[in-house]
């Protein structure tokens, strides 16, 4: 009797392992948060979360998913205790440390959120794609600090780690956009943005939807805007400027200058018309108030067409040799924007920050010229 009692009291522990009524480990109730998370139900994201905690109170991923929880709730104090548990589990986790830093950032401490970030990004035993996070996540920290120079530096640091970081490139185009006002390279990056990021979350429709068009409107308004852009005669400057070109030949230039300055007239957005007159200017009149003059155009030139490099360089040499320093540093560093892998634009904009006197700029300066000794140069043979 005595040994069928103990034969029915382990059958019946072996029935209730087989049926799944041992006691749960978190995993069901974090997988399900995690769900809950991506479904965007926060609340419940947060109840299952907790409890797989307390039933696995050393599951650094799920005080990492509540953690990111709580950011979205709002309540970044929680978010901080949170990780501030995980950091003393795994606090050299660099999944951890990315969290923890960013949590630093919403809790505006942000040494010790720069110091977190920074740890990644120069941790070369790392995956590129992490150290880029670590990179961008710096960028973001100096973009609050309203370092915007030193921001700029560091998200292109790690577009060049991992040219698919979209946070860095969304990040590069509100910095442009809010610091710089460089509207036309915003929209470059925010375009990026879009084409990188696969999930369709709050951010990528917030940039599809307002960023964007809000962009394209501004720009075109601005050239709208413009005198005389109202009344272009397209037609009729491209034929003057042909007319120009043949003066130029010729090295008639008191015709061509006539001829492109009156196809400027003709159309007021004509890039072709204002390069052409700056470098008739620059050619041709080597008085102080000729090359003024060549200057002032080779600056409507660059207004008109954002993308073209080279005229910036030209515009941005010409502004050093006239000695203004000030204005070559904005010429730069809008060239930048539009090939931050130019050498020559590295180069003139850390010239001309040096140039300044400023001691503010010469930090920049330094800065940039660590950036431009990071980029490999292609030596041609």
């Amino acid at each position: 009797m005595k040994k069928a009692a103990v034969v029915l009291v382990m059958f019946a522990a072996l029935a209730g392992l087989f049926c799944g009524c041992s006691k749960s480990d978190g995993t069901s109730e974090y997988e399900d948060g995690k769900s809950a998370f991506e479904a965007r139900e926060m609340k419940k994201a947060e109840r299952l979360l907790v409890k797989s905690i307390e039933l696995a109170p050393d599951s650094v991923n799920a005080m990492i998913m509540l953690a990111r929880v709580y950011i979205e709730l709002g309540q970044i104090a929680e978010a901080g205790k949170i990780m501030d548990k995980a950091t003393a589990l795994d606090g050299e986790s660099f999944d951890v440390k990315l969290l923890t830093a960013q949590v630093a950032w919403h809790l505006r401490d942000y040494d010790r959120s720069s110091r977190l970030f920074a740890s990644i990004a120069n941790d070369a035993k790392l995956d590129a794609s992490v150290r880029s996070l670590g990179y961008s996540g710096c960028g973001v920290v100096e973009m609050t600090r309203s370092e915007h120079d030193l921001a700029r530096i560091l998200f292109f640091r790690a577009i060049r780690m991992d040219r698919r970081n979209a946070s860095a490139w969304y990040h590069l185009g509100l910095l442009y956009r809010d610091g710089f006002g460089y509207n036309e390279a915003a929209l470059e990056q925010f375009n990026i943005f879009v084409r990188l990021e696969q999930i369709a979350d709050q951010r990528v429709q917030r940039v599809q939807r307002m960023y964007i068009p809000e962009l394209q409107e501004a720009i075109a308004r601005s050239a709208a805007d413009r005198p005389g852009a109202s009344k272009r005669n397209s037609a009729a400057s491209a034929s003057e400027i042909a007319k120009a070109e043949a003066a130029m030949k010729r090295r008639n230039f008191k015709t061509a200058r006539l001829c492109y300055e009156a196809a400027l007239k003709l159309d007021a957005l004509s890039y072709p018309a204002a390069l052409g007159l700056a470098n008739c200017y620059e050619k041709s009149d080597a008085s102080k108030s000729g090359q003024q003059k060549a200057f002032e155009n080779y600056k409507l030139a660059c207004q008109l067409r954002p993308s073209a490099v080279s005229t910036f360089l030209t515009a941005g040499a010409l502004a050093m040799r006239l000695g203004y320093y000030a204005q070559a540093v904005m010429i730069y560093s809008r060239a930048l924007a539009a090939n931050p892998s130019k050498i020559d634009a590295i180069d003139g904009l850390i010239r001309a920050l040096r140039k300044t006197g400023v001691k503010e700029k010469m930090k920049i300066a330094s800065a940039y010229q660590n950036y431009r000794d990071s980029i490999p140069v292609v030596r041609k043979r």
